[in-house]
């Protein structure tokens, strides 16, 4: 029996954009999403803090899913679900 909250991290690919300041963490994403499937997960990490309203635009625009974002040790994190 599998838990559908628990998600293992070896199950998803992972997007480090720590560093990087707007366009370039939403051009990154867009890019990691592309070469993803219907259901696949992306762990997006970046320390810029407008990549959320950017990230929300592209969500609603895009169709993907925000699955939980968080925020730690200075680093946004958010866990997206490609679209079905």
């Amino acid at each position: 029996m599998t838990d559908e909250n628990h998600i293992s991290l070896d199950q998803v690919r992972t997007l480090d954009t720590s560093g990087l300041k707007c366009p370039l963490p939403i051009m990154k994403t867009k890019w990691e999403l592309s070469k993803l499937t219907a259901g696949d997960r992306l762990l997006v990490i970046t320390t810029d803090p407008s990549f959320k309203v950017d990230f929300s635009v592209f969500l609603r625009q895009s169709g993907h899913i925000l699955l939980h974002s968080w925020l730690e040790a200075e680093k946004f994190y958010y866990m997206i679900q490609h679209k079905q």
